[in-house]
């Protein structure tokens, strides 16, 4: 009898297994289907876990258990769990038993592949086939970070909300991983119930029967060193801005689970300062289930998932605000937020040039290969052409020209013959065992960015 062992963190990507599971997207297993939930906040004591919010009925109905892994890998926190090589088989045979689970095949279903404590799970369940699921704009960028080759010949599909119609993700590409829609109509269902069994709370109100409501989806970007402080209340004042203009009477903001409550009266004074009532939302919820239970004119936010949840999935209108602005100081590169963001700001500009989803599909897969050139090297063809024939304002939108011209891609400056020698050294430089062995904050160190800016690595 083979098990399923599908694996959460928040009650938003469980939502999104259990929908994969209504459509028959996950098979269907002669053996239970389990929930193994993980609390992955950053500190696990003071924040609920998914199956602890209530509403998550619905949810935990579509399995035939719940297990838990933080409570027992404590007090490691579930992302740190790195389990040794040589502990594995012996952690196989514990977990077996602490959860249930029999000596039958496990068949994996998880977030993340590619971070802990996904991946750990993965080599503890040495043979276990491994689906994905991507619960958010993330699965239409590039491979976070490499996977080992045990881990990457036992992946399956890629499971993921169509959340831009027709997008293409580009996650695990690399390893001929295959894309494959969670209905809209299960996810949107699941939604539905979920808000219901909140008792009264989740009664739906009907449009004209309340004020104008609009929600703001905080993201808490001062955290991820993308901005200051004074600089994302500046933004969150503006969001609301967008929301009065999108005709709300009433803002309800949602707060990362993150942030200080010290960031919120900045938001009562605007919100007086406009003459508009300001509501907090500060329960587990999805923003889907309260755009679900209540009429919405409009959700408003910077690049979080739920501007494209409330367009593809809840037919509510979504307003991008400092997205443009964000692009360009955002830095490395490389760094794994770029894909949303870009998605987000394409997709919310006035009289956007990536209407047509084939266009943004060339856009999508040549940010991934300019982020993770190696990675996405079959894009790279693609990435010339689509390239060559974008507009110069384009080009400097969404791309760096330094990272153009190390790449000799279209919009790049020409290097010195000398200088693009100097840089292929010094790139297989950076790239030997030797250096790859040395700690990440060394390498990171000011030493190896001079030598980069040096030679345009």
């Amino acid at each position: 009898m083979t098990t399923q062992l599908v694996v959460a963190s928040t009650l938003f990507g469980a939502m999104t297994a259990a929908a994969a599971a209504d459509s028959g997207r996950l098979g269907r297993p002669d053996g239970e289907r389990v929930l193994l939930v993980v609390n992955n906040a950053p500190a696990p004591e003071l924040t609920p876990a998914l199956d602890e919010i209530p509403g998550a009925g619905p949810v935990q109905d579509r399995f035939d258990r719940v297990v838990h892994l933080t409570d027992l890998v404590a007090p490691v926190h579930p992302s740190d769990w790195r389990p040794g090589t040589r502990e594995l088989p012996a952690l196989e045979r514990l977990l077996r038993h602490y959860w249930g689970l029999g000596d039958g095949p496990v068949e994996l279903v998880c977030e993340s592949i590619w971070v802990n404590p996904a991946q750990a799970l993965a080599r503890v369940f040495h043979d276990a086939p491994v689906t994905v699921y991507a619960d958010g704009l993330m699965s239409y960028g590039p491979t976070r970070n490499p996977l080992p080759l045990e881990v990457a010949q036992r992946l399956g599909v890629l499971l993921h909300l169509d959340l831009v119609p027709g997008l293409r993700p580009v996650l695990l590409s690399e390893h001929g991983v295959e894309p494959v829609v969670v209905p809209t109509a299960a996810f949107r269902d699941l939604v539905h119930e979920t808000a219901a069994a909140g008792g009264p709370a989740g009664e739906r109100q009907e449009a004209g029967t309340s004020p104008r409501r609009a929600v703001v989806v905080g993201q808490y970007l001062a955290a991820l060193g993308l901005m200051t402080a004074e600089e994302e209340a500046d933004l969150h004042a503006d969001m609301i801005r967008a929301a009065v203009s999108s005709g709300a009477d009433v803002v309800r903001f949602k707060p990362h689970p993150s942030a200080p409550p010290g960031m919120l009266e900045p938001l009562h004074r605007t919100a007086r300062d406009l003459g508009v009532a300001l509501e907090v939302l500060d329960d587990p919820l999805p923003v889907e289930v309260h755009l679900d239970r209540a009429e919405h004119v409009a959700v408003v936010g910077c690049f979080s998932t739920a501007l494209a949840t409330a367009r593809a999935i809840m037919s509510t209108p979504s307003v991008a605000v400092g997205a443009a602005g964000l692009l360009e100081r955002l830095t490395p590169f490389q760094n794994s937020n770029r894909v949303p963001l870009t998605v987000i700001d394409a997709v919310h500009r006035p009289r956007s040039p990536y209407a047509d989803v084939a266009h943004l599909q060339g856009l999508v897969d040549t940010v991934a290969h300019v982020m993770q050139p190696q990675t996405c090297a079959a894009l790279r063809h693609g990435a010339v052409t689509f390239l060559a024939g974008l507009p110069e304002d384009e080009r400097a939108r969404y791309f760096d020209t330094s990272r153009l011209t190390r790449l000799e891609l279209p919009g790049g400056r020409r290097r010195h013959p000398v200088k693009r020698a100097a840089a292929d050294a010094a790139s297989r430089l950076l790239r030997m065992p030797a250096f790859a062995r040395v700690d990440e904050r060394t390498r990171s160190s000011a030493w190896r960015r001079r030598l980069a800016r040096a030679v345009g690595t």
